[in-house]
């Protein structure tokens, strides 16, 4: 039943921390996921901008863009239009790709998110019970971490990341890597590699036999560090998006071959 929180990460402006999600985190949590998804330097909005950016629909928008500005001298009436036809049709993609993972962002926020405490089958700690606060533990093999960062002059904490593992079906014994978020402020710091140990450790000593996950071919950071940590790529699937297609990448690391690899290695 209980989750290993003892995991400490020391940088010299932050020391982390991982433990089991309290109903008090709910709303950084929430934050936290939507920053990522938007606003911070590895969010997907902008590689997926890039991707649309380098399609060919958008390429032989810059051509006609390009003849309608040629043809604006000579052709007042028709070049303008052929111009800000072209430019009107490019920005509607961009403008439809940011309203699509806004979508997904939303709807993510709805699902697990909405109540990690009764998603992920967390229960009260006896031992805080009627002390003014309400630690949880996980109740079987689902569980959801955040890593909170104090600060070593100031004292003050915040959420430096979060991930979930859920299992939808107890009978297969595998489960899947959910919500694997870190702040922007905390990028490059290893905290996201301390999530991703805590989760294995728990995945093992709950018997799981295998950890699967997905994530957009445009999350290469993300693909490069499950990588690192032993999932193996099963398949990319393409969807069409506005005129482009993106591929879902689905990933499994499967915990039996690490373990047996591990006492292969001492």
């Amino acid at each position: 039943m209980h989750s290993s929180n003892s995991e400490k990460l020391q940088h010299s402006e932050f020391e982390y921390h991982v433990r089991i999600y309290r109903d008090e985190d709910r709303q950084q949590v929430h934050e936290l996921f939507e920053n990522a998804m938007f606003w911070q330097p590895h969010s997907p909005v902008r590689p997926f901008l890039k991707i649309i950016a380098k399609s060919s629909i958008q390429k032989a928008l810059y051509f006609a863009s390009a003849i309608g500005i040629l043809l604006w001298p000579s052709y007042p009436r028709l070049g303008p239009a052929i111009l800000l036809t072209a430019v009107a049709i490019s920005l509607s993609q961009f403008i439809l790709i940011v309203q699509l993972i806004l979508k997904m962002t939303k709807k993510n926020l709805s699902d697990d998110l909405a109540d990690v405490r009764g998603h992920y089958e967390l229960i009260p700690s006896p031992e805080t019970l009627g002390h003014g606060h309400e630690d949880l533990l996980p109740s079987g093999p689902k569980a959801f971490w955040v890593v909170e960062a104090t600060h070593k002059v100031t004292g003050r904490t915040e959420l430096a990341g979060c991930c979930g593992i859920d299992v939808r079906n107890e009978a297969k014994m595998d489960g899947e890597l959910r919500r694997m978020v870190v702040s922007g402020r905390h990028l490059r710091r290893g905290v996201a590699a301390m999530i991703v140990r805590t989760a294995i450790a728990y995945a093992k000593s709950h018997k799981l036999s295998s950890i699967y996950l997905s994530t957009s071919m445009a999350q290469e950071a993300a693909i490069q560090l499950y990588k690192k940590f032993g999932w193996v790529e099963e398949k990319r699937r393409d969807i069409a998006v506005f005129g482009f297609t993106a591929q879902i990448v689905h990933m499994r690391l499967h915990l039996a071959e690490k373990f047996r690899s591990e006492l292969e290695s001492l």
